[in-house]
């Protein structure tokens, strides 16, 4: 019985990883067009630089590729540590990690949610997600406003603003925490993220 437990347990959580290993795959942007360029770029300069370097090393005087005999000549006259030099060099380096940057895949377009299958992978928007939390925080008897926060980059709990016309609200705090634990616990999503709730109500 302890055996087949476990067993289930380590399948569930197998099941739990390339669920999200699928949601991440398919749901994140590609940044393909980002991409192609980097790579068209890396490969066009790494190509001048093979052709360049293969004639050098067979003796060749003349540059193969046109346009590239101006710009030797221009790095000759200038050593390494001149100022101009060390400025584009910079620049050059800058460029290259800022398109290294754009093609790396970008964030997830929502939160994953959990499913039993694997194999299917589904998402549900950020602010729709938020906008159903507060939902859930206005159906509390006495709470008037919610708003619902995070989720973000920075943070990656709920923080739920709610306020109450009554004067006393006793464990109205915790009544808003239930219900959006509730309407998380229905949602599924595949993180679930921890609530903080803020609450407010009349001190006249």
């Amino acid at each position: 019985m302890a055996e087949t437990l476990v067993k289930e347990l380590i399948e569930e959580a197998q099941g739990r990883r390339q669920a999200r290993r699928l949601a991440v795959r398919e749901l994140r942007p590609r940044r393909a067009l980002a991409g192609l360029a980097a790579a068209l770029l890396v490969t066009a300069f790494g190509g001048v630089a093979a052709i360049e370097l293969l004639a050098g090393a067979l003796g060749s005087a003349v540059h193969p590729v046109p346009g590239v005999a101006p710009v030797v000549e221009t790095l000759r006259r200038h050593a390494w540590n001149d100022p101009d030099v060390l400025t584009a060099a910079g620049a050059v380096a800058a460029l290259g990690v800022a398109f290294m940057a754009a093609a790396l895949p970008g964030r997830l377009r929502g939160v994953p949610l959990a499913g039993a299958d694997p194999r299917l992978a589904g998402v549900i928007g950020r602010a729709a997600l938020r906008r159903a939390l507060a939902a859930a925080a206005m159906e509390v008897p006495g709470i008037e406003r919610a708003r619902v926060r995070g989720l973000g980059i920075f943070r990656r709990g709920v923080l739920v603003r709610a306020a109450t016309h009554y004067r006393n609200p006793a464990n109205l705090a915790d009544l808003v925490h239930d219900a959006v634990d509730a309407r998380l616990d229905r949602i599924e999503p595949m993180h679930r993220p921890p609530v903080d709730v803020r609450l407010g109500w009349r001190k006249d």
